[in-house]
């Protein structure tokens, strides 16, 4: 790791997409109007609490009487940022397959730690296990794609929890922490060098015979391009550069029904 990178502009996919605000605010206007088409027709549940703690809710987007399985997104933010409500709208393309969405929110950095929020996540994936039957599958952009991504290890979940993941992908995903370390979200991340050793996907060891995809945008910065090629070849698992993407589009393709991202996702299902 070399310390004379400027870790804080290599982080900065903002700098790097003109009119990167503009798609945070559509994803909001995105998400509201996809929650309001869903309650009328009574395919949303919103808010429903999966943890004692008040932050810990969920909202579930359910297809119709019939699921074929079960998705939990994770949304980015580099554990400090946005809500469960900017995101719904990617919940689309599944939906569309006959899957069921839950996409939940957890308490932020600083005022818990990362591992206190995969802990969240956790509690996250053993209530859909309870309340839903089949397949779970596990997806997350940035952050949130550490999330999602530590739960296939070995070690977090039970055996039976892990006999349900039927695929992990991970967008974008954050798979070592210890850049981090040096830049100025360090304070705000609660990040020591134990703890990002400890959250580093690329120091895990991943639970045989779940399929993992990684994603990460052409356009995207160099360091997430050559942290999901770490992550690819250290879990042996394959890995997309989707043409002409960048951090803040990489995940569109969760919103249409048919595309090679939602062709991956779906293609451990029976």
């Amino acid at each position: 790791m070399n310390k004379m990178i400027n870790y804080n502009e290599a982080f900065n996919s903002a700098r790097l997409v003109p009119g990167a605000h503009k798609y945070i605010s559509d994803w909001k206007k995105n998400a509201e109007e996809f929650r309001k088409a869903m309650l009328d027709q009574s395919k949303a549940e919103l808010d429903f609490s999966y943890s004692e703690c008040e932050l810990s809710t969920m909202d579930i987007f359910t297809p119709g009487p019939y699921a074929r399985a079960t998705l939990i997104f994770v949304h980015g933010g580099f554990w400090t940022e946005y809500d469960k409500k900017y995101f719904s709208h990617l919940s689309m393309g599944p939906v569309l397959n006959d899957i069921r969405v839950v996409v939940p929110n957890f308490p932020k950095c600083p005022d818990v730690s990362i591992p206190e929020i995969g802990e969240e996540v956790k509690k996250c994936i053993k209530t859909v296990a309870r309340r839903f039957k089949g397949d779970i599958i596990l997806a997350g952009h940035q952050s949130g794609a550490q999330l999602i991504s530590k739960m296939a290890c070995n070690g977090v979940l039970s055996e039976e929890l892990h006999s349900r993941i039927n695929q992990v992908m991970a967008i974008s995903p954050i798979a070592d922490l210890r850049p981090l370390i040096f830049t100025r979200k360090k304070e705000s991340l609660n990040l020591t060098e134990e703890i990002a050793q400890d959250e580093s996907l690329v120091d895990m060891e991943l639970v045989e015979n779940i399929p993992v995809s990684i994603w990460v945008g052409e356009d995207e910065r160099d360091i997430y391009i050559d942290q999901a090629k770490q992550l690819a070849n250290k879990w042996g698992c394959t890995w997309f550069k989707s043409k002409a993407r960048h951090h803040f589009d990489i995940t569109d393709g969760l919103e249409t029904k048919t595309n090679t991202l939602m062709n991956v996702l779906l293609s451990s299902l029976k």
